[in-house]
């Protein structure tokens, strides 16, 4: 029984060793017959063509490409220039560099005919364009591309200005009497707005408004101001939140010719006599409208206030009860509240008011202009101005008015924006 064990495993062997040795000689067998073929023989004969250099060179813009793939010759629309355009068009990062940076090499030049030309001519041919090109080239850094940067501009400038004239006039006999008169008013408003888009904006507006008026009853004056104002405002802000800034608030206001009455040739007014100065800290809550809507409401709780007088007639001093003095001071806490809005086409509303008070007295205005454009060029306004002041004279109090005080005038003629 043991022997015939042994005799068993010596024939498995036998077996294992006959399978391993056909397996090798049918695998040795296989190398001698792929040696033996020619088209697995080692050879010199590369394909040399040049025009495959677009697939081995630095990822590069080729203008030719482009043109060959929208052109109507679908010979020229090869896998090549089909795979580029796919390059160009999906992974535009890839591309570092054009043609236009390779123009003096060689290379790109290579006659079509070259392609006749043996194996050895055309590395040749090769070798010479690489050794010349390499003394060519142009360094990207010392390529100019006509790249220019431009510094953004903050900046938002914009003006008006407008001239309007009325006039009147009356027969002697007219059964309801009246002044012959004529009116010339004229304005010009300037804004210079700085908004970094992120945290700081500066707002600057210049206000000059000038009309005279004519009446041939007036026996001291030939013309006589029927507006006056030289009016500056500047506020700098400082996001705080949606919708909120800190905020520096600044006024100076003033007038350019001298206030007379009529019939009367006491001076009432004049320039820098009043001079009024404010300066506020706070927060303005400003948000976003549509259709260029603006709001501003400045809430200003730390607020300083100076009246100065540079002219030493004494009724001006009088009528502002300034005795023996050209300064005032005062402080206490101020509401700025400005907006503009366009109610329908061609019609819009702007309200400027602010209200101070120094827990003595109180000095507040409300002005508000409605302007219809006929045109580019004509327009007409329609003005009102509330001002109420209690800390003047009781001479200035009105029985029905109060310490109300109301301005009011319509206006047509010509504007220009710019």
């Amino acid at each position: 029984m043991r022997l015939v064990k042994l005799a068993i495993l010596w024939l498995l062997a036998l077996t294992m060793q006959a399978q391993h040795k056909s397996v090798v000689d049918r695998y040795v067998d296989s190398l001698r017959l792929a040696m033996s073929q020619k088209s697995y023989e080692l050879s010199n004969d590369y394909d040399v063509s040049p025009y495959y250099y677009q697939m081995f060179f630095p990822s590069t813009y080729y203008s030719n490409v482009t043109r060959s793939v929208l052109s109507l010759d679908s010979a020229a629309q090869t896998p090549m220039n089909l795979q580029l355009l796919r390059i160009y068009a999906s992974r535009p990062s890839l591309v570092n560099h054009y043609d236009e940076q390779f123009k003096n090499e060689a290379l790109l030049e290579a006659s079509r005919s070259a392609s006749d030309k043996s194996n050895a001519d055309l590395k040749k041919e090769i070798n010479s364009a690489i050794s010349s090109s390499s003394k060519n080239r142009v360094d990207k850094d010392d390529f100019d591309i006509g790249l220019q940067v431009v510094k953004p501009n903050f900046w938002k400038t914009a003006g008006n200005f407008s001239l309007k004239f009325t006039q009147n006039y009356f027969s002697e006999n007219w059964y309801q009497g009246g002044n012959n008169n004529q009116t010339m008013l004229a304005t010009l408003n300037l804004s210079a707005i700085y908004n970094d888009t992120k945290k700081i904006t500066w707002e600057n507006r210049l206000d000059v408004r000038l009309g005279f008026i004519t009446t041939p009853s007036d026996t001291c004056h030939t013309f006589l101001t029927n507006n006056d104002k030289l009016q500056l405002n500047t506020k700098l802000g400082v996001k705080a939140a949606k919708n909120w800034n800190y905020t520096v608030s600044g006024e100076a206001k003033t007038q350019m010719m001298g206030g007379y009455r009529t019939n009367n040739r006491l001076k009432f007014s004049d320039f820098l006599s009043p001079l009024d100065v404010s300066l506020s800290i706070g927060m303005d809550f400003k948000p976003k409208l549509k259709n260029n809507n603006t709001l501003s409401v400045a809430l200003l709780p730390l607020s300083y206030k100076m009246r100065y007088i540079r002219s030493h007639n004494e009724n001006i001093h009088k009528v502002n009860s300034f005795v023996n003095r050209t300064l005032k001071q005062d402080y206490g806490s101020r509401l700025e509240v400005n907006c503009k809005f366009t109610i329908v086409k061609n019609l819009t509303w702007k309200c400027r008011s602010y209200a101070f008070t120094s827990y003595k007295y109180v000095e507040a205005e409300m002005e508000n202009i409605f302007t219809f454009e006929f045109s580019k060029y004509i327009s007409t306004d329609l003005y009102t101005l509330w001002r109420f002041d209690d800390n003047r004279p009781m001479k200035f109090y009105d029985d029905n008015l109060g310490y109300f005080q109301f301005k009011e005038y319509i206006t047509l003629g010509l504007k220009y924006d710019f």
